[in-house]
């Protein structure tokens, strides 16, 4: 299997089958192919979406607290699109392709600016302020609905709903084809897969086991429905989409970004923060607390991942490390990465700014690739942890703020040794040789 860059992509992928825009799926590795694609095309959203709803000034250090109407909206849409990824690596569980994909993972995340993967006419997907601008420019036609009987697009697609029904097809197709081989794996991976612990309180869906043709369209299903919605004249979609009951609405993500172009769910006042930034960007302190933010944002990828390499088991009995992985989890998305993104938020970039104007212009996260092995050997760590926390004393000197009860640094102790934790991945189809 040979690494291809493919043109205008925001990462590097490893096709097993190359994509063909002409031909639909008809076979397991062009399934696969598409489907981590898919996932890449979920993953491109979530720092996107992130980094609006961060640069939107509001209090508390929590991001689930009540605030400015549309960094709630936001940050619901963003847990949505992790319920989405996850519904995707869910069913390549399923499919015995597990090892095909690793979220923390340089070739796996993307970079910005960059294209949008695959899709036609090219959309450049930016770190940006929230504004008017941003939803009808990069986020609306993002979650375009596609019209009625649009045709399934597996690769060049003009919406992620047409790209979605050709994989839809592919997996009915395959399913045809191959017969129960392709679910040998399905039942046997159900403790694998993501299913509990959800953390969305502000929106619909969430995590299905997937052990047949059913269930997996089923996934499929909230995916579209909760992202551009099925009607593209409907601004509504079910909260529960496998199982919809009249009255029990949510808007789809279009329509809520539409909500926040038109001025309905007002942005209110926004930081001055660049677009695009990189860490080389900053001078210090806030190049330390924009690398912290990285290594807290792989490290939780880094803990997704090694949630999916472990069983769960529901034995009172029996202690299982995937418990507690999935608690963490939750806690660091909320306890690590919006506090340090709002302190940085709140620290001046200097290094662009050197003669600072009317409006100064202020540090933010970059979410690029932080390589823990390298950095970890260079700190003289021994675990991820460990090099986490040595980042965390690093900035403290400057930033007070990270330390104390109930604090970043405090939750950071709190966390797991994850590279210390044994992997118990589950059977994988063999690859073709």
């Amino acid at each position: 299997m040979t690494t291809r860059t493919t043109a205008g992509l925001p990462f590097t992928i490893e096709p097993l089958v190359p994509v063909n825009s002409n031909e639909p799926i008809q076979d397991y590795e062009t399934l696969v192919n598409h489907l981590h694609q898919a996932a890449q095309v979920e993953m491109s959203t979530i720092p996107m979406y992130l980094y609006a709803a961060y640069s939107i000034q509001t209090k508390g250090h929590n991001q689930w607290l009540p605030g400015i109407s549309a960094f709630r909206t936001i940050v619901a849409i963003a847990i949505e699109e992790m319920l989405h990824l996850c519904l995707v690596r869910n069913l390549l569980v399923a499919l015995g392709a597990a090892d095909r994909i690793t979220f923390n993972d340089k070739h796996f995340i993307p970079s910005y600016p960059s294209k949008m993967l695959h899709r036609v006419p090219d959309l450049e997907l930016h770190l940006q302020p929230c504004s008017p601008e941003l939803m009808k420019d990069v986020f609306l036609p993002l979650e375009l609905p596609a019209e009625h009987h649009a045709p399934a697009q597996p690769d060049q697609y003009q919406t992620l709903g047409q790209f979605y029904r050709a994989v839809e097809d592919g997996l009915v197709r395959v399913d045809r084809a191959e017969g129960g081989r392709l679910w040998q794996y399905a039942k046997d991976s159900t403790a694998w897969q993501y299913q509990r612990a959800y953390w969305n309180r502000d929106g619909g869906g969430e995590p299905i086991l997937i052990t047949d043709l059913t269930t997996a369209r089923e996934a499929l299903q909230i995916v579209v429905e909760q992202g551009e919605g099925v009607d593209p004249a409907k601004a509504t979609v079910p909260i529960d989409p496998v199982n919809p009951t009249p009255g029990l609405d949510e808007l789809s993500h279009y329509a809520r970004f539409l909500r926040i172009q038109q001025g309905i769910e007002p942005i209110g006042n926004v930081r001055n923060v660049p677009v695009d930034p990189k860490v080389r960007d900053f001078d210090e302190p806030a190049a330390s607390l924009a690398q912290l933010f990285n290594a807290a944002y792989f490290y939780t990828l880094a803990m997704l991942d090694k949630l999916y390499n472990l069983p769960a088991t529901f034995a009172a009995e029996t202690a299982n490390p995937r418990y507690h992985l999935e608690r963490t989890f939750v806690s660091a998305m909320s306890g690590l990465l919006y506090p340090i993104a709002d302190l940085l938020m709140q620290t001046p970039a200097t290094k662009l700014d050197p003669e600072p104007a009317t409006v100064p212009v202020f540090a933010a996260p970059t979410f690029e690739f932080y390589d823990f092995p390298a950095e970890i050997k260079k700190s003289g760590s021994h675990t991820m942890k460990q090099h986490l926390m040595w980042l965390c004393n690093q900035a403290i000197a400057h930033f007070p703020e990270l330390g104390g009860d109930n604090s970043v640094h405090w939750l950071i102790d709190k966390m797991p040794d994850i590279d210390q934790i044994s992997s118990q991945p589950p059977t994988s189809r063999p690859q073709p040789k």
